[in-house]
């Protein structure tokens, strides 16, 4: 359905009066035709460059009919393409709204992020003109919208959310096939350098304190519009990648084991180097930060001793290899009987099993995610025999290898 530029703008308006939400409307040269805002937001220096961000937004998404949400510094926004057919004839933006207000500590750290050039009381103005408008009302106006362009219903389903990771599953697949490619490989990196990054949110593993960090501080220079438009993308990048090997480094300091805060490091970094649109750079980063916080999270919230957390690192690291008790015993300075006491009281099981466990935990990862032949695997994974291999992994599985690969 195809509507005339009159139309367009009574359901703008519309949308502003009853939520009292900015709208804006951009046809398909991409030149903003109508704006719908209050007075002192627009009017606020931060405006033009909003704008200009907004715009760029709409110009990474293939025009599909769905609402496509996105945030941006704490800022949320939807956007639906006006389409008709395989003809493309403009877009609406709506927003942007806040899910709530900003306290002292949300407010200092946005500050902190953008640094000393930006003049604080504009800023904090500018946010203070943002209506508060909870998520799921927000999903409602989005839907509502649509409704009103297209005359069709939709799901919740099938709207697209650029805060998240659309393909987290396939991402975390990828990110384990990396990991245990590096390991099969014996792929080692060099020892951590004398820098020592103080990114303590990252390094406590405090997992609900940078989520509000991360909302707030990838935002790039280029937000409010200090790069130039030739140079966004690859100095977006060049952001990006430094504050993943920041964050990497305050993994290590956290306690995450270093061959795998490298593997993550490479991982990320080869993502982000691959994207070409700064929402996708940041949605990388945001997944980065998060996924080494709930790694060093995890390492915290654990209860075994300083020399079984080694002996579980050393099976990490050398699960492709040969592991016997006197080399473990030999990195934790304790005597064979004592360690293997001392294993299975904290661990709750024999260090015999848990490598083990271990190594049907790895080849259940090389089963779901590659077509590797199971007598490849089982090799690699330094068990004796096909059959051996296959009772020991049904002890810990309930299922075959090829049980488990066919999905039985």
């Amino acid at each position: 359905m195809k509507h005339s530029l009159e139309e367009i703008k009574y359901i703008c308006q519309l949308i502003y009066e009853a939520h009292r939400l900015s709208v804006f409307y951009m046809n398909k040269q991409g030149e903003f035709k109508l704006e719908c805002s209050a007075s002192d937001f627009h009017k606020n220096a931060y405006y033009i460059s909003l704008k200009d961000q907004l715009k760029a937004h709409s110009q990474q998404h293939s025009p599909e009919k769905a609402p496509v949400h996105f945030s941006l510094a704490a800022m949320h926004f939807f956007l639906i393409h006006l389409k008709t057919e395989h003809q493309y004839h403009g877009t609406i933006i709506i927003g942007p709204c806040l899910e709530s207000q900003l306290d002292n500590e949300k407010i200092n750290v946005i500050l902190n992020t953008l640094g000393g050039s930006v003049n604080k009381r504009t800023l904090l103005t500018f946010y203070q003109t943002i209506p508060v408008i909870d998520p799921q009302q927000f999903l409602s106006i989005s839907l509502l919208t649509y409704y009103l362009i297209y005359q069709q219903k939709l799901n919740q389903s099938a709207i697209k959310d650029m805060g998240k990771n659309e393909s987290n599953v396939k991402s975390k697949d990828l990110l384990d096939l990396e990991i245990s490619k590096r390991r099969r490989n014996f792929i080692s990196h060099s020892n951590l350098s004398h820098e020592r990054v103080l990114l303590d949110y990252v390094k406590n593993g405090q997992t609900d304190k940078v989520k509000d960090v991360i909302r707030y501080s990838i935002i790039g220079e280029d937000e409010f519009g200090s790069l130039a438009k030739h140079s966004r993308i690859r100095s977006e990048k060049n952001l990006m990648i430094t504050g993943v090997a920041l964050i990497c480094r305050a993994a290590i300091e956290g306690g995450l084991n270093e061959e795998t805060a490298f593997t993550l490091n490479d991982y990320y970094i080869q993502q982000i180097e691959e994207r070409e649109s700064i929402v996708e750079i940041s949605t990388i980063m945001t997944e980065a930060v998060n996924e080494f916080t709930e790694r060093v999270s995890k390492l915290k919230k654990s209860t075994y001793s300083a020399a079984i957390i080694i002996c579980q690192r050393y099976i990490y690291n050398h699960l492709y290899e040969e592991i016997t008790l006197g080399q473990l015993a030999r990195i934790s300075n304790l005597s064979p009987n004592y360690l293997s006491g001392l294993f299975k009281k904290e661990a709750g099981l024999s260090i015999s099993k848990y490598i083990q466990r271990q190594r049907v935990d790895e080849a259940k990862k090389l089963l779901s995610l590659t077509t590797y032949p199971i007598s490849e695997i089982y090799s690699w994974l330094n068990f004796n025999d096909q059959s051996y291999f296959i009772k020991v992994f049904k002890k810990f599985t309930g299922k075959t290898p090829k049980q488990f690969r066919n999905g039985e």
